[in-house]
């Protein structure tokens, strides 16, 4: 990866900018390697900042391009309700839901490793319902014959510890989005009324409570991205 120093300021239009930087890359991996690992993308950022919108658009780009990838959410990877309520202290660890230690990197980290380097004709990924509050098992499927591209997005892959101290290394090239936390926070306080078991206000102030520790702790991995771009969305 870019050191800080090398970091680049895009414009608020960078998805095609940085698809054209995928493909290069990928042209490059296929000159060197015919052994089918596809190209590992990384996108990073705080709630809120867009990452799904961008993924989309990345992704649409790509496949305009004929380049066949598939979208990794990172929010399949939380803990369901069942498994928070095996906690020391299950109902902080539910309320706070979204941080570090309340997903499954053991098992994000075990299916970018099969992706990656397996010999599996399949991975099997998890999407996440919010409505319902929980993953849904095998929700998106990886088809190494088929993917040349995978993006993962989500908060913490260029975190140091919790138990992810080992998946920023497993991607070819990480993007952060920069976004305002003020901001994010607030459009949080919209997009989460969907969330079960919470009233109006108490969403308002979980936003300020949960999230915005959350994009803290993310905002610290900023400078170790490859590059950093602004959010399209604010």
């Amino acid at each position: 990866m870019e050191s800080t120093e090398a970091h680049a300021e895009e414009t608020r239009t960078w998805e095609p900018k940085i698809a054209e930087q995928i493909i290069k890359l990928l042209e490059e991996r296929r000159k060197v390697s015919q052994n089918g690992a596809p190209l590992l993308v990384g996108l990073v950022g705080i709630p809120g900042c867009g990452k799904s919108t961008s993924s989309g658009i990345l992704s649409s780009i790509l496949t305009a391009n004929e380049i066949r990838n598939i979208i990794m959410p990172m929010d399949g990877y939380h803990y369901s309700l069942a498994q928070l309520q095996k906690f020391n202290n299950p109902v902080e660890a539910i309320y706070r839901r979204g941080a570090p230690d309340t997903f499954d990197s053991g098992g994000l980290e075990n299916d970018l490793r099969k992706i990656r380097y397996g010999k599996e004709g399949v991975v099997h990924i998890p999407g996440f319902d919010h409505a319902k509050g929980d993953p849904e098992p095998k929700k998106f499927l990886f088809e190494r014959h088929k993917h040349s591209v995978v993006i993962c997005e989500g908060l913490y892959l260029l975190h140091r510890s919790d138990g992810w101290e080992r998946i920023a290394e497993l991607f070819d090239h990480v993007i952060f989005i920069d976004a305002d936390v003020d901001n994010c926070v607030e459009r949080l306080k919209v997009r989460n009324l969907c969330i079960p078991g919470y009233t109006k206000e108490e969403i308002l102030i979980r936003c300020d409570k949960v999230d915005r520790t959350n994009a803290m702790i993310v905002l610290k991995t900023k400078n170790k991205a490859g590059i950093c771009v602004q959010s399209t969305v604010m």
